[in-house]
């Protein structure tokens, strides 16, 4: 799906992290690798440090208290919200949603629209979209969309494929209606036949968790894992990502009368500083244009990576320019891929706040 809007922006981003920190290289017990094994890792796939979230804590924790630093810093008021749209794969509960939770923490209005969307790396993408196409329908109010993953919770401590470069992390955007002469493209694209490509087997009606499928097994590369762990096909993802996503942001520039010249930056999912690396070889856009340093220090946080390359990034990008022409791409669980081209103007609140652990 391809769609355009008109008159709408970001207008605030702030992301919440865990306080808590790990290093790839305190983890090597977890791995069966050497040293050497581990210093080459670290150096070619980009392993570094990762922010962690603690036993307990939630999607919702992070967004309430995020919210609640935006509405102390004056970013919004509670009755100028007209939605809340939450896009994870890490809900507190089954039932009731996530967004519902947020509603009732604050003084949103009874009419504020809540919607939940079941949406990993792609999340941010996608909920930008539904963000644009709600705001067409609540008049002059503003959506708040809140993107993020606990994923460190689903992926065992000794898959050595993926645990080195998983975080947790939430983010909220401010999405709103403006004066602002501009147009938003976005795409939206679906290969469901590759839809187990990464998945988890066990948690849901198909196969509820029990004491035996939780007991973790290796698999033929050493990675051990339970039933209620995440797996992914690295593999296939990554040739899905480097074949599909250029093909994706050229579908869109010829909707949009762009260039691939025309961006200023590629804010993409941080997948691997890997994937990110050979994406921007296939693109022909420097390093600079396509910054792919967020999982050596972060980690990758599934939707809430593109809003945490976007405050760190922010101060450079907006260092000598009031605005940049940025195309948002993501890709990932699903199989699912979203691009956003749009005009992004200076705005002055786009940070970080580290979750406390304390509250």
């Amino acid at each position: 799906m391809v769609t355009s809007f008109n008159n709408k922006t970001i207008s605030a981003v702030y992301s919440v992290l865990p306080s808590q920190e790990v290093d790839f290289l305190d983890e090597a017990r977890n791995y069966s690798f050497s040293e050497a094994q581990m210093l080459k890792l670290k150096k070619v796939m980009g392993f570094g440090t990762r922010r962690v979230a603690k036993e307990g804590e939630t999607v919702a924790d992070y967004a309430i208290y995020g919210i609640q630093q935006m509405l102390n810093d004056g970013v919004f008021k509670e009755e100028e919200i007209g939605a809340i749209i939450v896009t994870t794969t890490s809900p507190d509960h089954f039932i009731p949603p996530v967004s519902n939770i947020i509603q009732g923490k604050f003084n949103f209005d009874e009419d504020t629209v809540c919607i939940d969307i079941s949406q990993g790396c792609c999340g941010y993408t996608v909920g930008l979209t539904y963000s644009f196409m709600t705001l067409n329908s609540i008049g002059n109010k503003k959506v708040l969309l809140v993107a993020g993953d606990m994923l460190s919770f689903k992926v065992s401590t000794r898959d050595r494929a993926s645990r080195p470069i998983v975080g947790d992390g939430v983010s909220i955007s401010v999405v709103e209606n403006t004066t602002y002469d501009n147009k938003v493209y976005c795409s939206l694209k679906n290969d469901g036949k590759d839809a187990f490509a990464v998945y988890i087997p066990a948690g849901g009606a198909r196969m509820p968790i029990t004491s035996e499928n939780t007991v973790e097994e290796p698999d033929e590369f050493g990675n051990w894992r339970g039933k209620q762990h995440l797996v992914m096909q690295g593999d296939l993802v990554f040739n899905i990502i480097i074949n599909m996503t250029p093909v994706m942001i050229e579908e869109l520039l010829d909707k949009a009368n762009g260039k691939i010249e025309d961006i200023d930056y590629f804010i993409c999912h941080q997948s691997s500083s890997f994937t990110l690396k050979k994406l921007a070889q296939r693109l022909g856009v420097s390093q600079e244009r396509l910054p792919r340093d967020i999982v050596p220090k972060y980690g990758n946080s599934s939707s809430a990576s593109i809003p945490v390359t976007l405050c760190e990034h922010y101060d450079e990008m907006f260092a000598d320019k009031d605005k940049q022409m940025i195309m948002f791409a993501s890709f990932g669980t699903g199989m699912s891929l979203g691009a956003v081209y749009m005009e992004v103007p200076r705005f002055k609140d786009c940070k970080f706040i580290d979750y406390p652990h304390s509250i």
